[in-house]
């Protein structure tokens, strides 16, 4: 687990360096005022070798779409996204509520579009543990087979906890504020271990790394192909208040008719992909979403509410 935590972050910082060396968007632009190229922004939630392996669908839809070259890059974290696109050297991000938050606060970035999962735009965070013990009664599996119970969330007090990202709304913030509710210390209480993606996370607990772990709801299903056993070996047993879902965010100064163009873009890649299985879906591999939708004014505002409630 430790090993391929390493690849990840190292695969990363390459492809940024790699990215910094190259020229920044937005210094040339063509004749209606888009930039020549366009450079999106991904922090993974899969490994990150897997989601490198799965950028190009997304690229190459959005440059038939909008007829201009599209790169991407990823990060090593969301406030590394965050700070290029302040700085103007992305152009779109693939950011979670938190991360889009902070950036609309700080640079003015604005999210366009957010996303669709199995209906829903909001989404919870799922607490994991690998001890059947956490549960009041024994787990049960659910509709996809996998289990879950019923479990006390004071029951973390001093125990080590997969984290995602400290910048990721279900994977710090929401189940951070759940701790402080039931009076834990986020901070002092517990000892947070933070791995990257949901599926790190995940597997983390798989593996024992960790007795408890955070990830969305549910990101088990992200690596079942890969261990068919995640879903007995790893139990939900409790959730933390609803989030809105992540989305797509861009740097101010882009025209609003590349704006549009880029919302129409995003939004038609689900019907682009209806004619293949699911899990062969780009949107669904690389943040098992099924599509976007305009996102409303003030969507993030609890969001914002909450930040500024954990940083008292």
């Amino acid at each position: 687990m430790r090993l391929m935590r390493i690849r990840s972050r190292s695969l990363a910082t390459l492809l940024l360096a790699i990215w910094l060396g190259g020229c920044c968007p937005g210094e040339q632009v063509d004749e209606r005022g888009w930039p020549n190229t366009l450079v999106l922004g991904q922090v993974p939630m899969l490994e990150a070798e897997m989601l490198v392996d799965n950028l190009d669908p997304l690229t190459d839809h959005l440059e038939r779409e909008l007829g201009i070259p599209v790169r991407s890059f990823v990060p090593m974290d969301y406030t590394g996204l965050v700070e290029a696109m302040g700085a103007g050297r992305a152009d779109i991000g693939m950011l979670p509520p938190f991360a889009a938050m902070l950036g609309m606060r700080r640079y003015d970035l604005e999210p366009i579009l957010i996303a669709v999962r199995d209906g829903e735009i909001g989404y919870r965070t799922q607490w994991l543990t690998n001890d059947p013990n956490v549960c009041d009664a024994p787990p049960e599996p659910d509709e996809n087979g996998m289990l879950f119970c019923q479990g006390d969330i004071a029951q973390v007090r001093g125990a080590t906890v997969a984290f995602t990202d400290p910048n990721s709304t279900s994977g710090y913030l929401f189940p951070a504020l759940q701790l402080l509710d039931s009076g834990i210390d986020p901070e002092a209480d517990v000892r947070g271990l933070y791995v990257g993606g949901h599926d790190a996370a995940v597997l983390a607990v798989r593996a024992g790394d960790v007795r408890f772990g955070v990830s969305y709801e549910d990101a088990r299903r992200m690596v079942r192909a890969q261990y068919p056993d995640v879903g007995q070996r790893v139990i939900r047993f409790n959730h933390a208040p609803m989030i809105p879902n992540d989305g797509v965010t861009l740097r101010p100064g882009l025209p609003e008719d590349l704006r549009t163009a880029l919302i129409a873009a995003f939004i038609s890649l689900e019907a682009a992909q209806q004619h293949l299985p699911q899990e062969q879906r780009v949107l669904r591999i690389l943040y098992d979403i099924d599509g976007f939708e305009p996102i409303a004014a003030g969507a993030y505002d609890p969001v914002a509410a909450s930040y500024d409630r954990l940083r008292r």
